[in-house]
């Protein structure tokens, strides 16, 4: 194992993120946070738990995923990490080393161009956040990818992820780096984008509070509520205004050390157990696909 221990937080490109700020902290939940480590236009945005930030909205091409960054245990860790990348011929962008914040942490790319940090000794808030409503934490990040077989060998023999879980042929396949069933998962795609992006809450009744809080702002769902099988999680999946499909999901199974990979059927019934949303139409899977800016859907 690396050390790597938890996904921490994504940067999204918006070619004015400014402009969906009211979106995430007014309706979905965030709060912002200063963050000296932003670039220039870039605004991060924290949930209700103790990490810092676990969205930065950045200035760029709308609907791109910029940044993954993962948290480890201890420096020593961020340094095995980079030494493993670098063995794997990947390239290092930056460190490893402090930056401003103090955290230690090294940048890199994975095998199709994403960009991903893993960082050490990162500040935290000592506080809950003071919201009513919103997000406890990034639960996972659903990636969509070209070459899936060398994405999915990046993900764990070098980041030392584990599988949890499949669907038959590896139509998606689900990542751990710890006790939650899932923190990434790689799904086959046409380009090497964010399918889509969940965001914990603490239990189903809150996931289905936020679906009414959702639905008297304007924004039903695209497909939801339901329950997935791999990972057993409650889902209501939307569309922010740049069309990004954001999730909020709960009650993710919790894995031991005795658990067995599955490898799932890819019908219905699998995706939504309780049949209770509707199934996945052709318009969430041309959302999900996220074609780069200027693409043809």
């Amino acid at each position: 194992m690396t050390g790597i221990t938890h996904l921490r937080s994504i940067d999204i490109a918006a070619t004015d993120p400014a402009t969906l700020l009211p979106f995430y902290e007014r309706t979905w939940g965030l709060e912002r946070v200063p963050d000296p480590t932003a670039p220039a236009g870039g605004i991060a945005l924290r949930a209700r738990g103790a990490e810092h930030h676990v969205l930065r909205l950045v200035p760029g091409a709308g609907r791109a995923l910029e940044r993954i960054a993962l948290g480890a245990a201890t420096p020593a860790d961020v340094d095995r990490v980079a030494a493993k990348v670098r063995a794997a011929g990947a390239v290092v962008l930056t460190g490893p080393g402090v930056r401003a914040d103090g955290g230690y942490t090294v940048e890199f790319t994975d095998p199709e161009g994403r960009v991903l940090e893993v960082g050490a000794g990162l500040p935290d808030h000592r506080e809950p956040a003071g919201r009513a409503f919103g997000p406890d934490r990034l639960s996972h990040v659903v990636l969509n990818s070209p070459d899936l077989d060398a994405a999915k060998a990046f993900y764990t023999d070098v980041l030392g992820f584990t599988v949890s879980d499949t669907y038959e042929n590896d139509l998606m396949v689900f990542l751990r780096c710890n006790s939650q069933h899932h923190c990434v998962v790689l799904a086959p795609g046409e380009w090497a984008t964010l399918n889509h992006v969940a965001f914990e809450v603490r239990d189903t009744d809150e996931v289905m509070r936020s679906l009414g809080r959702m639905r008297a702002a304007g924004f039903d769902t695209i497909w939801g509520p339901g329950r997935h099988g791999p990972g057993g999680n409650v889902f209501c999946y939307f569309q922010d205004p740049d069309g990004n499909v954001i999730e909020y999901t709960s009650d993710l199974v919790e894995v031991g050390p005795d658990w067995q990979a599955q490898v799932w059927p890819r019908t219905q019934e699998n995706a939504d157990v309780w049949g209770t949303s509707g199934g996945i139409t052709p318009a969430v899977a041309r959302a999900m696909a996220n074609p780069p800016t200027g693409a043809q859907r």
